[in-house]
């Protein structure tokens, strides 16, 4: 995956206070104009037919847009186990795609936060992708956020608390570095540095492939960051010993201090290498004070798990280790960019303690909304009333 046209134009943005207000004010009008007006999400949330309407208007006019729209509508309705009887019911279609044109939801939310039998009032209470986006580019500098839209940039910025080699490889001149660390580490992961939510992360084994060989076919996809393998500690490999299983945990850092107001764990599935919902992991919700889990297990498609179903380990209870050591090292890594208010702390348990997997300057809501089945947006928007806005 190549960096974004967006993600260009931002880089060579000059890095002047009102030049980068401009630029997120420009970004927040474009997500806000999106929505349909106030008017029609009444009219649609009152009226079957109403809504048929506008839906059936805002789709003539906004098909291209909503090509992934479309496409991960398909996916749930293919795989989720409460649709897949429902492919034809042109209600329910409707209903799900008039919550993107009037809160922003994206259709796995519609699924996991049950809107379907949500009234106009409940729905309002949820953050919406949409919704995520404008809290995010209303409080985290647009130039600044862009270290953590490059692995390799994240990476340079927090390196101590990786504890563990990386480098970045983009062009044929960085053979030999990547030789050389191949040679001390055999077995490594590699990413590709634009991608998220655990797409193109793999566990590499030189002995299956030359160096060159795979030299030449990482670089021919992109830029990548290689990693020396994280080894976690027993206690983390008892919920799921083939995957690295993490710790996501948001900082918001507001007037009176960074707050640690959301955790989440994720935990892969057997054989799977990566502990990301999209890629069939299951998600809990931790208490954040105490480092306890709380809540059952969720995955992608909604599906309830009170214990995983290969490890058998019972998910609430279950207490992370050195849990206010995390939040510290979350906390001291958030004070390195002050101007990036929100970020998501992707974080492994070691024998060496807790280490940075990556950074999320665009960190998501979904699933602190998923795991403790309630809608945060007043939550939300109640912390960031104390945060130093760049726009409003």
């Amino acid at each position: 995956m190549k960096r974004s046209t967006v993600n260009k134009i931002i880089d060579t943005c000059p890095d002047f206070r009102l030049m980068k207000k401009a630029l997120s004010a420009v970004r927040m009008k474009r997500i806000r104009g999106h929505y349909i007006s106030t008017t029609d999400v009444i009219a649609g949330e009152s009226s079957d037919e109403d809504k048929k309407r506008i839906v059936e208007k805002y789709t003539a006019e906004h098909r291209n847009e909503l090509r992934s729209t479309y496409e991960m509508m398909d996916h749930i309705f293919k795989h989720a186990p409460q649709y897949r009887k429902r492919v034809n019911d042109d209600k329910l279609r409707t209903d799900l795609l008039f919550c993107r044109m009037a809160y922003g939801f994206q259709p796995d939310e519609y699924l996991c936060f049950d809107l379907e039998h949500q009234s106009y009032e409940e729905r309002r209470n949820w953050i919406s992708d949409w919704d995520r986006y404008i809290y995010i580019h209303s409080v985290n500098d647009v130039k600044d956020a862009q270290i953590f839209n490059n692995k390799v940039r994240t990476y340079e910025m927090f390196a101590p608390y990786y504890k563990r080699a990386a480098i970045g490889i983009k062009t044929k001149k960085d053979f030999q570095a990547f030789e050389r660390f191949t040679n001390e580490y055999p077995q490594f992961v590699k990413k590709q540095v634009y991608e998220g939510m655990g797409r193109s992360v793999e566990l590499m084994d030189l002995k299956q492939i030359s160096a060159l060989e795979l030299f030449q076919d990482l670089i021919a996809k992109g830029e990548h960051i290689i990693e020396e393998r994280i080894v976690q500690s027993n206690v983390m490999s008892e919920l799921n010993p083939s995957s690295v299983n993490t710790v996501r945990c948001i900082t918001i850092n507001t007037k009176k201090g960074i707050k640690t107001p959301f955790c989440f764990l994720k935990v892969g599935r057997n054989g799977s290498f990566v502990d990301n919902g999209g890629a069939g992991g299951i998600l809990t919700g931790i208490d954040p004070e105490s480092g306890i889990v709380v809540t059952h297990g969720y995955d992608e498609f909604h599906r309830e798990y009170v214990s995983h179903p290969e490890t058998g380990i019972l998910f609430k209870g279950f207490k992370l280790p050195q849990w206010d050591e995390m939040k510290r090292i979350c906390r001291e890594m958030a004070h390195k960019v002050p101007s990036v208010k929100c970020i998501g702390w992707d974080m492994a348990f070691t024998d060496q303690g807790w280490i940075i997997v990556e950074g999320n300057g665009m960190t998501q809501f979904i699933v602190p909304q998923i795991v403790f089945q309630r809608g945060i947006k007043q939550e939300v928007e109640e912390i960031l009333q104390n945060v130093e806005r760049i726009v409003t």
